[in-house]
């Protein structure tokens, strides 16, 4: 791909002014970028074995040569071995974390499969760092089953024949949301929901989407015994059951007084290829499961509205390199517009119509829809969700970043500690984090 739509959203920017815009990276300068960045790892290691590190290892270092060959091969490896903050103290050093920290702007994707072009060392420090929990940059490693000796990613064209297997873990495009993607994406909508006057609004990420909806009949209980009046509203986004990974949205509105009986249910699914969302008779189960009623009573479920899209693309006939694995990404985007609605116009959510609530939440997903209910083209959709990937990626190491300045400037005062993604006295690597999007 030489060129790729991005998007660029700051936390604190609305997503309403959302600006959409066209850049394109050269091949060959994002080549230049990576032997460089090789170089600075390279100097990195050789500087920790030369402080005696190697006396550490299980290598024996006799001449230059071994050196030379060991920074070539296991040296990162061993690093990550021998240090649980690794992954943190090569953020430390500028030009690593600058690099490791560039925008999808600096990047290159492939044509086709939508693969950055990363050095063999950077793909090395993300598979490294993915045997560490908590460490996981999201989207940029590849499985265990499929990293060599050193970190290496094991290509297809690699394997025995018996062992050539095509999936969706081989690309960058098609991997599945770790949990370190899910807590991002939970925290943005968290920041999302704060300061709802009106109507309360409560994030609810817990489980699956039973035990989201169980967490959402426990709390309605405590309003009520805390002498809570009034309605509160309740946005999920999680998946389905342990035994489907497939992610969805939705809504509750709850009077604290009746925590027996939603006052309204609305599900938001990202698919829709039939005029009823693959999961939908499931989403039923899990409503009257955790709301019964009386006999004689309308089921809970009654009162379900449908308020999905139709986003995601089908796998059928689609190249595994292709296939749409994004719902993270849809479902988060609807639930931060759901909110958006509730903190905006909670008499939309209250009493509105099931498809004026469509459209206007389909009017605050910008990355998605050129307007209210008319969506952007799929390979626009495709290329905003390999950005978002990246982005995922940019913001768990900007955390990982943060944490180990701020550890620096609790010991040495003259180093300011860093106050969001703004720098006070350096320079910090550029960030499209929250993020650039494509039109």
């Amino acid at each position: 791909m030489n060129s790729l739509l991005s998007v660029n959203f700051g936390k604190s920017e609305p997503i309403q002014s959302l600006s959409i815009y066209q850049i394109s990276y050269l091949k060959e300068q994002a080549e230049q970028d990576n032997l460089a960045f090789d170089e600075s790892v390279k100097g990195f290691l050789r500087q920790w074995i030369e402080q005696g590190t190697e006396t550490q290892t299980d290598h024996s270092l006799a001449d230059e040569s071994d050196v030379n060959e060991f920074i070539e091969t296991g040296a990162l490896r061993s690093f990550f071995k021998h240090h649980d903050d690794a992954l943190e103290r090569l953020l430390g050093q500028d030009e690593i974390a600058r690099h490791l920290l560039r925008p999808s702007s600096q990047v290159f994707f492939e044509v086709d499969a939508y693969e950055p072009l990363l050095s063999r060392f950077e793909r090395r420090i993300y598979n490294l760092a993915a045997h560490r929990e908590h460490r996981e940059v999201p989207f940029r490693y590849s499985p265990m089953s499929r990293q060599g000796d050193y970190g290496d990613s094991v290509n297809l064209a690699d394997l025995p024949p018996h062992e050539f297997r095509e999936d969706i873990g081989c690309y960058f495009g098609t991997r599945r949301s770790d949990t370190t993607t899910l807590n991002l994406l939970a925290r943005q909508l968290r920041r999302e929901a704060v300061f709802s006057t009106i109507l309360p609004i409560h994030v609810v990420t817990e489980g699956y989407m039973e035990d989201s909806l169980r967490v959402i009949r426990t709390t309605t209980e405590q309003l009520q015994q805390e002498g809570e009046h009034g309605l509160h509203c309740f946005v999920v986004q999680r998946r389905h059951a342990a035994d489907d990974r497939h992610l969805g949205a939705a809504l509750l509105l709850m009077d604290a007084q009746h925590p027996e009986l939603p006052q309204r249910v609305i599900f938001c699914d990202t698919l829709n290829p039939s005029g009823i969302p693959p999961w939908w008779h499931k989403f039923k189960r899990y409503v009257d499961t955790v709301f019964p009623q009386p006999e004689g009573c309308a089921p809970a479920s009654d009162r379900l509205e449908d308020g999905g899209v139709n986003l995601q693309r089908l796998h059928d006939g689609v190249p595994v390199r292709h296939q749409d694995i994004d719902c993270a990404f849809y479902s988060v985007t609807m639930a931060q517009a759901l909110i958006q609605l509730a903190k905006q116009s909670p008499e939309l959510i209250i009493s509105g119509s099931i498809q004026e609530v469509v459209s206007q939440m389909t009017e605050r997903m910008p990355e998605y829809f050129v307007q209210a209910n008319v969506v952007r083209a799929p390979e626009v959709v495709r290329e905003v969700n390999v950005v978002r990937r990246w982005q995922a990626g940019q913001e768990a190491l900007t955390d990982l970043f943060q944490t180990c300045h701020a550890e620096m400037a609790s010991i040495v005062p003259t180093i300011p500690e860093p106050t969001g993604l703004a720098w006070e006295s350096t320079e910090p690597p550029t960030s499209d984090l929250d993020l650039s999007v494509a039109a």
